[in-house]
């Protein structure tokens, strides 16, 4: 590596000088007749001070002029050459400047030519952009192995809880894999275009935040590699709430009518005593009528009230739904504390109402760790001819009868306790009952039957998967499944997440924290601005003065922003497994691995350091402050100081780089790490020197 040797014409000169020296000495000793050691010591150093007299004012700035030259050629074609100000070059340095100047109008015009030519491409892509932003659904499209290579604005929105959606990364990362690798099952891309064309499931998002109703297509296309498939996505969560709204808003309309009738009834029977009570043929005449009209009121009530009921339940539309995935959904919520530890076994399809089911089968655990201090049960589900029976079980004692039904009739929390669970349960035709388990002592469990779907009895079959973002242009190039893979893998055909740390200090060893990460996607060689991630960190000590007058992040800024380890594990999922990248990457790292074990996650990618690549390809220069690099080659800086904007200077930098390290026989990522690991070693022994 260059850094860790001189540059081989500097090399041969000292190479050539030391020679020289070692032959005139003894010459010119045997030789001299008068004062034979100062003539041998004369004749010695002569080529020495010649040769460092060389060096300063031909060899380096040689040097110096190949570098600089290599950053024009391959980044920065206005760059300037960092030269001494003595130098016996000539006008070299300045026709070679020229010559950038030459080659960056020329990329200019190239750049204009080609514009001229996308420009039509350019606006229907624009219009096909649009239609995708006005579309209420969410789409993404995936290949056939789940790489994700387009989402519009809707999916965005829809699944802004998961960190992990992006361009290149892979849809089981995002949805619950259960029931998506059975819905792709269903949908075999080998099958004929005129069979399973598309299906239909229920599925919880990753984070267990949202139920989403998902149609998937098969995309088949004319060109080879380019098939894979489209999924529509649809908030079933959010769609339920608002039919119950509906629904609590009818409930109470026709209720109202209630007490007036019932005034009507009472007085049309005072009206009848009387007339019986011979107070006049008028009265008796008025109380015929009277009770008629009521009769008849009280008919269209009760007939109204029927078809309101039968209306509503009408409305609740029954889904093919994996119970799995429902449970796992739930699961999520078990860290907030109210729920018992959930352990499930359920790899079943129930034909049920998901939003709903899934709050009754939450307000039964709720009600298990509230009311019998039930800490851990465990769900599992299995068929049974039409029915799917799920058991919840726990080891303690059994619900009674009457304890039950209370809770039966308990409105559920977050509807506005408007719909019992009874009625959630009425609606599927079916209860819960509670029993001992036979089969096990001082168990207890609550069964509840649910109706089957026959159409997915089989268990899902694996698929391979993995996802990223929204983009007209990916790149075909197969992804890195594994790191031993990834080793041996070409730079550009890896996928980047570029970051970087705000924190309260420098000493994390010592009580400082983060308070913020910024990153940014970078796939197959572009940096995606679509693709960022950043969040305040709540640190939970005061933010110092000094820090913030570098970040500009203040105590109240982060009041209310989540606590550190909430933002590494959002984070974590973000990054998924692709290669992390820093300026300085060593500080930032440190931070996060200290806090890796309590958060439970683990930051074991490989990473790559902008800060010491630069360093190996320009040590001709002590210029590497992310200023300095981003000048030198070309990249603009913006948001200094701030986490997203040195990440996104980071990343532009990244890309400068990646054309410039096959120069130094860096092509591939262990060799990146190796020189990386090297150059650490080098900077430890001159500082230990």
């Amino acid at each position: 590596m260059r850094a860790f040797r001189l540059p081989r014409l500097r090399k041969r000169l000292w190479g050539s000088t030391a020679a020289i020296a070692l032959l005139a000495g003894p010459a010119a000793f045997l030789l001299s007749g008068l004062h034979p050691l100062l003539a041998g010591a004369v004749a010695g150093l002569a080529p020495l001070i010649g040769g460092l007299l060389l060096d300063r004012r031909v060899t380096r700035p040689l040097s110096a002029t190949e570098r600089g030259a290599g950053i024009i050629a391959g980044s920065n074609p206005g760059h300037r050459l960092e030269l001494p100000s003595r130098h016996w070059l000539g006008r070299l340095p300045e026709t070679i400047e020229q010559l950038g100047g030459t080659l960056a109008r020329s990329r200019r015009e190239m750049e204009e030519a080609a514009s001229a030519w996308t420009t039509r491409i350019e606006a229907r892509k624009a219009r096909l952009e649009t239609i995708l932003r006005e579309i209420r659904e969410g789409v993404v499209v995936c290949r056939d192995d789940g790489r994700i290579t387009l989402y519009n604005r809707t999916a965005r929105v829809l699944l802004d809880a998961e960190p992990a959606l992006g361009l290149g990364r892979y849809l089981h990362e995002v949805l619950n894999d259960g029931p998506l690798r059975h819905a792709l099952s269903l949908i075999d891309p080998s099958a004929d275009a005129a069979s399973n064309a598309d299906t239909e499931l229920v599925c919880a998002t990753a984070s267990g935040e949202r139920l989403l109703r998902c149609r998937v297509a098969r995309l088949i296309t004319d060109d080879p590699g380019t098939d894979g498939f489209v999924i529509t996505l649809t908030d079933v969560s959010r769609q339920t709430r608002a039919v119950l709204r509906r629904e609590q808003s009818l409930r109470e309309a026709v209720e109202s009518l209630r007490d007036p009738l019932t005034s009507l009834c009472t007085v049309s029977e005072s009206l009848r005593l009387a007339q019986q009570a011979q107070m006049g043929e008028d009265a008796e005449r008025f109380g015929r009528m009277l009770h008629e009209e009521t009769r008849r009121l009280t008919d269209a009530f009760a007939h109204l009230s029927d078809e309101t009921a039968s209306m509503v339940t009408d409305n609740w539309r029954l889904e093919d739904l994996h119970l799995g995935s429902l449970i796992a959904g739930i699961k999520k919520n078990a860290a907030a504390g109210r729920l018992p530890r959930v352990q499930c076994s359920a790899d079943v399809w129930v034909s049920a109402e998901p939003y709903l089911l899934s709050q009754v089968i939450e307000a039964l655990l709720m009600r298990l760790a509230d009311t019998l201090a039930v800490s851990a049960v465990a769900v599992s589900g299995r068929g049974q001819g039409s029915l799917v029976y799920l058991d919840m079980n726990w080891s303690g004692d059994v619900v009674s009868p009457d304890q039950l039904d209370e809770w039966l009739d308990a409105g559920l929390d977050d509807v506005g306790g408007t719909v019992t669970l009874r009625e959630v349960l009425q609606r599927h035709d079916t209860t819960v009952w509670s029993q001992p388990d036979l089969s096990r002592p001082h168990r207890a469990l609550l069964r509840l039957p649910l109706p089957g779907a026959p159409a997915k009895t089989e268990a899902p079959t694996p698929v391979a998967a993995r996802p990223e973002y929204y983009d007209f242009a990916a790149d075909e190039a197969e992804p890195v499944r594994a790191l031993g893979e990834a080793a041996d893998t070409r730079l550009g055909d890896l996928d980047y997440v570029v970051f970087d740390c705000e924190t309260t200090g420098l000493e994390p060893g010592h009580g400082d924290e983060i308070v913020a990460i910024g990153a940014v996607r970078i796939h197959q060689g572009r940096v995606m601005h679509g693709e960022t991630f950043e969040l305040l960190a709540n640190p939970e000590r005061p933010i110092p003065a000094l820090a913030s007058s570098i970040h500009g992040i203040h105590d109240e800024d982060v009041a209310d922003a989540p606590p550190v380890d909430e933002v590494i594990r959002r984070f974590h999922a973000f990054a998924g497994d692709a290669v992390l990248v820093g300026f300085n990457i060593a500080f930032d790292m440190r931070f996060l691995r200290l806090r890796q074990r309590r958060c439970g996650v683990r930051f074991d990618h490989p990473t790559l350091d902008a800060l010491l690549l630069s360093i190996l390809l320009h040590d001709h220069t002590g210029e590497h402050t992310l200023e300095g690099v981003a000048r030198r080659l070309g990249v603009g800086v913006g948001g200094r100081h701030t986490a997203l904007g040195d990440s996104l200077t980071t990343a532009e930098i990244m890309i400068q780089l990646f054309g410039l390290l096959p120069e130094a026989g860096i092509n591939r990522l262990e060799e990146a790490i190796d020189a990386q690991e090297k150059m650490v070693e080098f900077r430890r022994q001159q500082r230990a020197f």
